[in-house]
């Protein structure tokens, strides 16, 4: 447990002095003035989509033609709660149509609060509660998964949140979604990739 505490101490922002505040809609959109007191700092940064080849979703496909274990020529199906740590149950053979990560590429849940990033490990197949993100440099992978997992980024992904039972981020918010300039002149992460609520939760349990 002090482990996990030294890697999760971060700088703190001091209390707001009110409750309320006052801001220009005309400006800036309602969700993000709600969402904090000094929004321009949710514009720090660059755009995701400007660090991107590519941002793409996943596919559905028919789970019929799916695997329950690993087999020659069989690829890993990558879903949401893949990403959320929960061990990989499906395996496809690989078709024209089927959406394919890259060994090296960033997956980002498409539903949830948490953007439960991960860098994938090995070629596999997406599903369609599954983000692919490609970017230009990838030695910068790491520390954006980093960041999305990060307290930092659950706070910005929860403002980019739609949709009234079951919360999803959009593939146009998730491109606009900024990574600030200190975040990508890190040589590494300065911790795990895994968001914290993961590695208590596996700390619990392996006690």
């Amino acid at each position: 447990m002090a482990a996990v505490e030294s890697q999760s101490r971060g700088k703190e922002e001091d209390a707001v002095a009110t409750w309320w505040t006052t801001a220009d809609l005309r400006r800036i959109e309602w969700k993000i003035a709600l969402a904090t007191p000094e929004p321009e700092r949710l514009f720090d940064g660059v755009p995701l989509a400007d660090l991107a080849i590519e941002i793409k979703p996943g596919k559905s496909f028919d789970r019929n033609t799916t695997l329950t274990a690993p087999a020659d020529g069989a690829l890993p199906v990558m879903t949401g709660s893949g990403l959320a740590g929960r061990p990989i149950t499906r395996w496809m053979i690989e078709t024209p149509t089927s959406s394919v990560a890259e060994a090296g590429d960033l997956l980002i849940a498409v539903v949830g609060e948490r953007a439960n990033a991960r860098v994938a490990e090995k070629r596999s197949i997406i599903d369609s509660g599954v983000y692919r993100v490609r970017l230009a440099e990838p030695h910068l992978t790491k520390m954006v998964a980093a960041f999305l997992n990060g307290q930092p980024g659950y706070g910005l992904r929860n403002i980019l949140l739609f949709g009234n039972v079951i919360p999803r981020v959009s593939l146009k918010d998730l491109g606009q979604m900024r990574i600030p300039e200190s975040v990508l002149r890190r040589d590494a992460p300065d911790g795990p990739l895994e968001p914290l609520a993961e590695r208590l939760e596996r700390l619990l349990w392996s006690k």
